[in-house]
């Protein structure tokens, strides 16, 4: 069993991957966003009194996936929990970072977290390392599941040391080109396939989609976060459309109010209209009726019930799924 639970961030990612391993129950972390002077992750190491963490990942260099990451590392610091390593797509030279930033200020945010991991290498508490897609690297996830990185490859990594513009710009925040960098990963077992695809461009989806060279193996996706926060720039329909998946496959939109029209309602409008899959929105919080049915807030505007409004939850729009063997259920 694997749960994963996409942090309600705001206009960002922050996800919690979770499992048993020995009866030993494990985390590991992928994104760390600050929202509304609020720190999601931190709060939840916290709250669940965390000893030690498996790996804190850092899919690309963009503010709204590391804003939170200083602030965690201090208090794991300061506390003395474990993390056994950090990962991450960037390179430590400043001209390398400096690429990724838009601004003085996200620039000088970038190098205070490098900084810090490097503190902590100094002392001897933290591993720090650099990823790809190298096929060596699988990140065991207990008995059952698996975890893989697909991207970046060297295609996207030479794009962005190059200095390839990237193909669309649909944030003001952070340098585009740093997407090149953007993680792709896999959590698999025999059968299923899980998809996490931060910011990833159109084209990566092709490449790991192929027939013959993709690492997609033959499960059946069960759950995918759709790029870029539903950006239009990011959706391959022929990818998606070409996915074996289950009766109901979620598919994650990390997103909030925003200025870039995110998630684009192409994509809304595309996935809707693809048999199996099923749409699910941090920043539409979810409510229970009477009947144990799931409702999205958005859909009360044309209801009124005493009996629905009475179990309406205003707290955070986080997602989690519970996945086992071919299974999934949403929290």
């Amino acid at each position: 069993m694997v749960e994963i639970t996409f942090k309600d961030v705001g206009q960002g990612d922050s996800i919690l991957i979770e499992w048993k391993d020995n009866g030993k129950d494990k985390i590991g972390i992928i994104d760390c966003n600050i929202y509304k002077s609020s720190n999601p992750v931190l709060n939840h190491i916290i709250n669940n009194k965390i000893s030690e963490i498996e790996f804190l990942i850092l899919s690309h260099p963009h503010m709204d996936h590391f804003s939170g990451f200083v602030k965690l590392l201090n208090y794991c610091k300061k506390k003395q929990i474990f993390i056994k390593r950090f990962l991450h797509t960037a390179q430590t030279t400043p001209d390398y970072l400096k690429a990724a930033s838009i601004s003085v200020e996200e620039s000088k945010k970038l190098y205070q977290l490098f900084n810090q991991l490097n503190s902590m290498v100094d002392e001897g508490i933290i591993s720090v390392h650099s990823i790809d897609d190298n096929p060596d690297l699988v990140i065991p996830l207990g008995d059952e599941f698996k975890m893989e990185i697909l991207a970046p490859s060297s295609i996207e990594i030479n794009k962005y040391i190059n200095g390839e513009n990237y193909p669309f710009d649909e944030e003001s925040t952070g340098h585009p080109n740093a997407n090149w960098l953007s993680t792709l990963f896999k959590i698999y077992n025999s059968e299923t396939n899980i998809l996490l695809t931060s910011d990833v461009e159109a084209d990566v989806l092709t490449r790991i989609g192929k027939k013959n060279t993709g690492r997609l193996g033959k499960g059946k996706i069960i759950l995918a976060q759709a790029p870029h926060h539903g950006s239009k720039g990011s959706l391959n329909k022929a990818f998606w459309r070409l996915r074996k998946r289950f009766e109901t496959t979620p598919i994650l939109i990390s997103v909030d109010k925003n200025k870039y029209k995110h998630p684009s309602e192409k994509v809304i409008e595309f996935f809707n209209n693809l048999p199996n899959y099923h749409i699910e929105r941090t920043d539409f919080n979810s409510i229970k009726s009477t009947t144990g049915k799931s409702i999205e807030i958005s859909s009360l505007l044309n209801v009124f019930s005493s009996e629905i409004m009475k179990d309406l939850d205003d707290s955070s729009g986080d997602k989690r799924f519970i996945i086992t063997g071919t299974n999934i259920s949403i929290n």
